[in-house]
């Protein structure tokens, strides 16, 4: 009996306990207490103060708000949840104050905090600064993003209610001096959608796509005092590849504006107008980067790195014995054209067996540029011993900033190798552990097999077999110089190359799509299929990367005898992938047809370019 009534007074115990903590977690919780409104209002437009609170209070007090008229307020909103894991409870409460004000006369304005009483501890909101500009339009309000019944009339449409631009945070280069570009879309109208987007090729450019969430709605932002709702279309990373003046092509695109058509002949036509939905094309201006050629005096390691760049070189370990292998890596960090990098040379020793490097990418695109770093990592086996110095590696790059070339140099690299006890490779310097597998191998067993045997005093010269083992050799001699001069008039034919090149790497890369393809892998797969184009067009049509643009290369498909029809649908091919590379994956649709219109139509301009 007393140990039944123990457990049960420990039982009892464990549960005030588990209150008094549940209390005092509930007491000790973080009080918040925000005020929000939106940054940009226009004369006479409503707009919403809010306060939120995290704990319960019965009121809040405001402070003395002159700049702006109340219109309504305040509307009160409650919410709480509760949650227990692990059987710990925890619960969260929030009541929200909205109160509905109306900017009155420009300028920037403050309002300052507001107060709570939570208990016996008074709190405050944070300060809301709000901007009010003009009316340009005289309406009490102003079509914010994505608001139905906003939009002006058909006749009030034009150049300054909606338009796109491409912005470039540089206008003037160096070749392969990293700029941004910004395609950006501005509106007072009711956007519901965009459709038939054409974006710049950006030809003499390589180009790096900055990763931005799918325009779902516009934010507000006043440009020259007017509020636009504005959205990121685009943003891409330039590496102008030649020197001159490059024309950047304009970006186009439909805009689906919904607006209200009022009917005539009664005094509620303007209250019971229909909305109807248009179509109106946009296009942004044309554009000319200026590219200045790099400075003469090029150092001998200059391999084309332009930006800001760090060198490291890590090995691993520093001694070890003959035929062990060491890890040695060279690490270029920094910011610039870093996918366009060569490789570091590394001099080794003749005595080591190096394999080719392994390369990791560490990149990151934004609107910074190309930052990040690549490793490029040897395995290397030292064949002999001694102690060996490997020359200090370089790496030079060009510095836009400073415009100066700048090289780096790492420390001397320094292995001790040791022979290593018994080692067979003792003496071999320079030979690989595989062949000296074969060292002891090199004596000759007694034949066991049957042997030709030739009668004493035959004349061997007489028989067949000896002279035809002299002409086989001499037919295969002659045959491999008729092969071999065939294979260097052929690689010295460089359109011949590429024209080769071009089938073998649109299989390559539509295979790849393929795949893609069963994964449902959208992005990849558009990706895939425009570098499959695009590759193949330039390739196949002997088009530098620098000048192909949809107009050339429709004009060099009919060239080549490839019919209208087949040549511009490759082309629209084109413009569906590119739209739906970058389009939501609810938009892009279609995959299979693409993928096997692709396919037949490269197989079209297969057949007629042979001919």
């Amino acid at each position: 009996m007393d140990l039944k009534y123990t457990m049960k007074h420990i039982y009892n115990s464990k549960i005030i306990l588990l209150l008094v903590l549940v209390s005092f977690n509930s007491v000790a919780q973080e009080v918040m207490f925000t005020a929000s409104a939106p940054p940009v209002v226009e004369v006479g437009e409503n707009f919403r103060l809010t306060y939120s609170l995290n704990v319960r209070t019965s009121d809040i007090k405001l402070p003395d708000i002159v700049d702006f008229q109340f219109v309504a307020g305040p509307s009160t909103s409650r919410s709480s949840s509760i949650q227990i894991i692990n059987g710990q409870r925890t619960e969260n409460q929030s009541i929200t104050f909205t109160y509905t004000l109306r900017a009155t006369q420009t300028g920037s304005f403050t309002i300052e905090a507001a107060t709570a009483n939570v208990g016996s501890d008074q709190y405050q909101s944070n300060s809301v600064e709000i901007v009010v500009v003009s009316d340009s339009r005289g309406r009490s309000s102003v079509p914010g993003p994505q608001v139905p019944g906003s939009a002006t009339r058909p006749a009030d449409i034009n150049g300054e209610d909606l338009f796109v631009r491409i912005m470039f945070d540089k206008r003037e280069v160096y070749q392969g001096e990293a700029l941004v570009a910004t395609i950006k879309l501005f509106s007072k109208l009711d956007i519901t959608g965009i459709e038939n987007v054409r974006f710049p090729s950006f030809s003499g450019f390589f180009q790096q796509d900055i990763d931005i969430p799918p325009l779902r709605s516009l934010d507000r932002e006043v440009i020259d005092g007017v509020i636009y709702g504005t959205g990121l279309l685009r943003q891409v990373i330039l590496f102008p590849q030649r020197s001159g003046e490059i024309s950047i092509e304009p970006f186009e695109m439909d805009a689906l504006v919904r607006q209200r058509t009022p009917r005539r002949g009664s005094m509620f036509d303007d209250f019971f107008g229909g909305i109807e939905t248009r179509r109106i094309r946009v296009e942004s201006p044309r554009h000319t980067v200026k590219v200045k050629p790099l400075p003469a005096g090029r150092p001998p390691g200059f391999n084309g790195a332009v930006g800001d760049f760090s060198l490291n070189v890590d090995y691993d370990p520093k001694e070890l014995t003959v035929n062990e292998a060491v890890n040695l890596k060279v690490i270029v960090n920094g910011r610039g054209n870093l996918q366009l990098l060569g490789k570091p040379e590394v001099e080794f020793p003749s005595g080591f067996e190096v394999y080719d490097p392994n390369v990791r990418n560490n990149i990151r695109n934004s609107e910074k540029g190309q930052e990040g770093s690549i490793t490029w990592e040897y395995l290397v086996i030292p064949r002999s011993g001694g102690d060996f110095v490997i020359s200090p590696v370089e790496f030079t790059y060009f510095n836009p900033l400073t415009a100066t070339y700048r090289t780096l140099n790492s420390e001397d690299i320094s292995l001790l190798v040791n022979q290593g006890e018994g080692d067979g490779s003792r003496g071999f310097s320079g030979v690989a552990r595989e062949d000296l597998r074969i060292v002891g191998s090199d004596i000759r067993f007694i034949k066991t097999s049957g042997a030709i045997l030739t009668r004493i005093g035959a004349d061997p010269f007489s028989a067949f077999r000896f002279y035809l083992w002299f002409i086989i050799p001499l037919v295969i001699f002659i045959a491999l110089i008729i092969i071999h001069r065939k294979t260097i008039r052929d690689k010295a034919d460089s359109s011949l190359v590429k024209t080769r090149r071009a089938s073998r790497m649109v299989r390559r890369r539509l295979k790849n799509a393929g795949r893609y393809l069963k994964e449902n892998n959208h992005q990849q797969f558009f990706e895939e299929m425009l570098k499959a184009q695009w590759d193949y067009l330039s390739d196949k049509l002997l088009i530098p990367v620098s000048e192909l643009n949809r107009e050339k290369a429709r004009a060099t498909l009919l060239e080549k005898q490839v019919p209208e029809k087949d040549s511009s649908r490759l082309i629209e091919i084109i413009d569906e992938c590119e739209f739906a590379r970058y389009a939501p994956r609810s938009q892009a649709t279609g995959m299979d047809r693409i993928y096997e219109d692709t396919i037949q139509i490269i197989t079209s301009v297969e057949q007629k370019i042979r001919q």
